[in-house]
């Protein structure tokens, strides 16, 4: 299976900040990348960014073959929150995977 054949839409929302174009960009190549490592579908991921005070937070929610993943990061930098939310979303993912070939 190519990875063309496997299409992963992200939806991002901006709260209490502005859209721009280098953080769209950085959060939709981010959650592909680790999604398209485990998710072998087409697949839809939705994404919010927002600044509460001093806390940056990213948050994931993504469905796929019946199963609900959900994280949330926050940190002093919304690029760190990005990274640390896939690093979270990628260990979900392979802990899920993991439970799945164990039991076949």
């Amino acid at each position: 299976m190519t990875d063309s054949s496997k299409v992963i839409h992200v939806n991002i929302a901006f709260r209490n900040t502005e859209a721009t174009d280098a953080l769209k960009n950085y959060a939709t190549d981010k959650v592909s990348h680790c999604v398209k490592k485990f998710i072998h579908k087409d697949t839809e991921a939705h994404v919010v960014l927002r600044i509460e005070k001093n806390r940056q937070i990213a948050e994931v929610t993504l469905h796929s073959a019946g199963h609900d993943f959900n994280v949330k990061e926050e940190s002093e930098d919304l690029y760190v929150s990005i990274d640390k939310l896939c690093n979270s979303l990628t260990e979900q993912l392979r802990r899920h995977k993991d439970r799945q070939t164990s039991h076949h």
